[in-house]
């Protein structure tokens, strides 16, 4: 079996799709390119102030700021190769556990948007154990971004099928059904590229979306 679940794995993954596509091209991430994208996770792992800012409002305009320094002061490839050998030595990416933790699936979200953002919508190779890791993945993130949901919103994988996962409650049930993988994409605000097949009235759908927006 392949090894692609481990965070070592998609950082090779995103730093070769990265290396596939010139600077400018267009990612799903809206209004970024690839090299806005490069700097994002380049900072994220190497500037705590810049990468407080993803998460923190007071900060976004900081942490735009220093995308837009190391977008116009680094050249791409330096970047990519940067991000290839990992973050420096004294990064709390480095501790034991951090990278796992935090990056998997922040990796392999990000490959995605170039790969996708390119055009390139080729399926990786299925990986079981990411899967089995993603569909864990799934239902925290469910858990998290639609909480708010005035409708009961039920996770459903493809294989292998089993108990699916219900998050929230309502008189009214959509479903998300597709790979582990391709849920987590979902639930991260891919919607749009994410191969999930979406099952319910579409008014519930609707305040699903908005839930999720809020």
């Amino acid at each position: 079996m392949s090894q692609h679940h481990r965070p070592s794995d998609q950082r090779a993954a995103l730093c070769d799709a990265l290396a596939a596509v010139e600077p400018t091209a267009p990612t799903l991430c809206e209004g970024w390119t690839a090299h806005h994208l490069a700097a994002h996770v380049w900072l994220r792992e190497n500037d705590p102030l810049a990468a407080a800012g993803i998460v923190a409002k007071p900060l976004a305009l900081h942490t735009a700021e220093r995308i837009e320094e190391v977008r116009s002061g680094q050249p791409y490839t330096e970047l990519v190769d940067a991000i290839r050998r990992g973050p420096a030595r004294l990064s709390p990416f480095r501790l034991p556990g951090v990278e796992a933790a935090a990056n998997t699936f922040e990796f392999f979200v990000h490959c995605e948007d170039v790969r996708r953002g390119a055009g390139d919508h080729t399926p990786r190779p299925r990986d079981a154990a990411l899967e089995n890791l993603a569909w864990r993945r799934a239902a925290t993130l469910a858990r998290l971004s639609l909480r708010r949901s005035p409708v009961a919103v039920w996770l459903e994988r493809d294989v292998p099928r089993g108990e699916p996962v219900r998050v929230g409650h309502g008189p009214d049930i959509v479903t998300l059904s597709g790979p582990p993988s391709e849920l987590v994409l979902y639930l991260f605000g891919r919607r749009d590229a994410a191969r999930v097949e979406v099952f319910g009235e579409p008014a519930a759908i609707a305040a699903m979306i908005r839930a999720a927006d809020l």
